[in-house]
């Protein structure tokens, strides 16, 4: 079984080249502010809701900003 985590550096580098403020994109989202930015930095993951609205609010599919990770090898 494969799960996907997201690549929060991608998302970083997406938003800023789309010139948005980490503050108006968490808004976009739904998040808190300080939440993005530890998804950002790689040191949280979010749920699977918000991975999709993370992409969704870039314009991108869920595919662009995450990658796969096999469940056993995560446990």
């Amino acid at each position: 079984m494969s799960t996907r985590n997201i690549n929060g550096p991608a998302v970083a580098v997406i938003r800023e080249l789309m010139g948005m403020r980490k503050g108006e994109f968490a808004r976009r989202v739904e998040i808190d502010p300080g939440y993005l930015t530890k998804i950002e930095a790689g040191s949280r993951q979010p749920s699977p809701a918000v991975m999709k609205r993370i992409a969704f609010a870039l314009g991108v599919s869920i595919e662009v900003v995450t990658y796969p990770v096999n469940a056993e090898a995560a446990a």
